[in-house]
């Protein structure tokens, strides 16, 4: 029987060690930004709400202007 020869190619695990190394660091980093994209998300959200309360309240003032000025012309017509 022939004894199986082993042969260690020290190039091919230093490659594969590299290989692994950049793997986790790219592991590392997409956590990273999952988390930096979950913050913005957040904070998007917010400012998404925000602008539709002030399209909320420059339609309220659209609307109570026109209201204001005929009340105001009413009190004048009859302060005279």
């Amino acid at each position: 029987m022939n004894p199986i020869i082993m042969i260690v190619d020290k190039r091919a695990h230093e490659r594969l060690d590299q290989i692994e190394l950049r793997l986790r660091t790219f592991e590392t980093n997409l956590a990273q930004n999952t988390e930096l994209t979950k913050t913005i998300a957040t904070n998007t959200t917010e400012l998404v709400s925000l602008v539709k309360g002030a399209k909320a309240g420059r339609a309220f003032l659209l609307w109570i202007s026109p209201v204001v000025v005929a009340v105001v012309a009413i009190i004048a017509y009859f302060k005279e």
